[in-house]
């Protein structure tokens, strides 16, 4: 598969905050890629940088010629009032724009829209954008990237404020595109059901991630294979600075030229460890929350607004309420 986007040793500092170093991440045609991470640890800023929202303090990005690469951040912002229909419109005139497509016909934008809209759920093109709930107004944003017809899609944690029918059909979506998704998220079960390949964003791994093709149940039982080999591998190279101590303590005679090779390689030997106590220090503190998603709610059903008539006797009107697994109502 060909690479749309690629990032080569990227670090990133706010102050004498070091949030990544040395990162290095790539996006294929048609890969759907979950990015996780424990709070802090820069995943919302990668996905920036990659978007060129922001810029990196160092390292390389490299973006197919002619790539659409779109990016939807957590909070969904729209241009005060227009309708849904509008919002689309005004996303495709500017993306059109931005790629000097200066000939597109009313009738080809409008189709755009209305297919977009309509692989969105949304029946009324003309309702206002600010009426909508938390759930329809990520449905919408995520239709404004869905017109522009993407190479691939960044997604800064699209399950917040939907409900089960929207993730579900956020991961029908995802399935079924064409177009490559790097996805942060906390939701484990849109991990497990889209992606094909999962990356942390930790320093507890040398390079400051780690992957593996698959979904996140692969992923994690790689991890933690990797995390105990590092541990073992901490033990075992400690045991064997402790004996170049004693031996260098012993006084060892530096003139000789293996005498100098073996005191290299157990300066070599400190510092590698002192690195390995440093990382896996993070991977013992550092956890990932995988229930932080709307999903742990399990609303069994959710009602809103409704209203009951026969003829002109009615029944109730605008009655709402939610039931949990906990709830007697």
């Amino acid at each position: 598969m060909a690479v749309i986007l690629s990032a080569q040793s990227l670090d990133k500092s706010y102050g004498a905050r070091v949030l990544f170093q040395q990162v290095s991440i790539s996006l294929a045609e048609g890969q759907h890629m979950g990015l996780i991470g424990p709070n802090g640890s820069g995943k919302s800023t990668l996905l920036k940088i990659l978007a060129a929202v922001e810029s990196a303090d160092e390292g390389d990005i490299s973006r197919r010629n002619g790539a659409v690469i779109c990016y939807l951040p957590q909070e969904d912002q729209f241009p005060p009032g227009l309708s849904v229909e509008g919002v689309l419109l005004a996303a495709l005139e500017s993306h059109h724009v931005a790629l000097r497509h200066d000939h597109v016909e009313e009738h080809e934008r409008e189709t755009a829209v209305a297919i977009a809209l309509s692989k969105a759920g949304f029946v009324d093109f003309a309702q206002p954008a600010d009426a909508l709930s938390g759930g329809w107004k990520k449905r919408l944003a995520i239709a404004r990237e869905l017109v522009k017809s993407p190479d691939a899609l960044l997604l800064d944690e699209p399950t917040n404020h939907l409900d089960l029918e929207g993730i579900r059909w956020l991961e029908s979506l995802i399935t079924s595109a064409g177009f490559a998704c790097l996805i942060v998220t906390h939701d484990r079960y849109l991990l497990e059901n889209v992606a094909g390949r999962v990356v942390e964003l930790n320093r507890a791994y040398p390079d400051g991630s780690f992957g593996v093709d698959g979904p996140l149940s692969t992923f994690l039982e790689k991890r933690e294979e990797f995390l105990a080999a590092q541990q073992a591998r901490q033990a075992s190279l400690a045991s064997a600075v402790r004996r170049e101590v004693q031996w260098l303590r012993r006084g060892a005679k530096a003139r000789t030229t293996k005498a100098k090779g073996r005191i290299e390689n157990a300066s070599a030997m400190m510092s590698e460890l002192a690195d390995l106590k440093t990382r896996n220090a993070h991977a013992q503190t550092a956890s990932i929350d995988f229930n932080a998603t709307g999903r742990q709610t399990r609303k069994l059903i959710s009602a809103t607004r409704i209203s009951k008539s026969f003829a002109a006797c009615q029944l109730f009107d605008n009655l709402s309420f939610t039931l949990t697994p906990t709830t007697r109502l």
